[in-house]
């Protein structure tokens, strides 16, 4: 098997493990975050001509907001699939977790981008099993992709709206 398919393997592995192991009461999270992040929305994929890779654009309701994540081809791909709703020949991995969540019986609440360190985005998805909630550390690209085939809103924490604010004027400014 090649490492490409154990890592493919020992995530989903990983991704079930943290479903059982850390629950905790979802409404008051949930409570808690409303003031602190940003629903955003799906808005398109574009591709980076000088950096030579897609980005997804996520945008809030109104679109006054939108905030680039530079994304792999693969992950850009299965986004892509996901939010026009066809379906791939042969499930891919995005829709093989979205039918094993849902065989278990659980649901994918939310994703949230929660940070943003040295120009790199980090997120969580939340999936709730017997109305336990589960915050599983996940790429964006992946997290974007699962919620797509999910039907599950994504949130931006708003401290990371900010810094990518911050990041984009200060490429502006040195010419990038």
């Amino acid at each position: 098997m090649g490492d490409i398919m154990k890592h493919k393997y020992f995530g989903l592995v990983l991704l079930l493990t943290l479903l059982v192991v850390s629950t905790y009461g979802y409404n008051s999270e949930a409570k808690k975050d409303e003031g602190s992040i940003q629903e955003m929305e799906i808005k398109g994929i574009a591709f980076d001509q000088n950096l030579q890779t897609p980005v997804v654009l996520l945008t809030d309701k109104d679109q006054n907001s939108i905030l680039p994540i530079w994304i792999g081809l693969c992950e850009a791909r299965s986004i892509e699939l996901g939010i026009s709703e066809k379906v791939a020949p042969r499930p891919l991995t995005y829709d093989m977790m979205a039918a094993i969540i849902r065989t278990i019986g659980a649901k994918v609440e939310r994703i949230v981008i929660v940070d943003l360190r040295d120009e790199v985005f980090y997120a969580q998805v939340e999936v709730s099993v017997d109305g336990k909630v589960s915050k599983i550390d996940a790429r964006p690209s992946d997290a974007i992709a699962l919620a797509s085939r999910m039907n599950s809103p994504i949130y931006v924490k708003k401290t990371v709206l900010d810094k990518a604010s911050l990041l984009d004027k200060d490429k502006e400014k040195r010419g990038l």
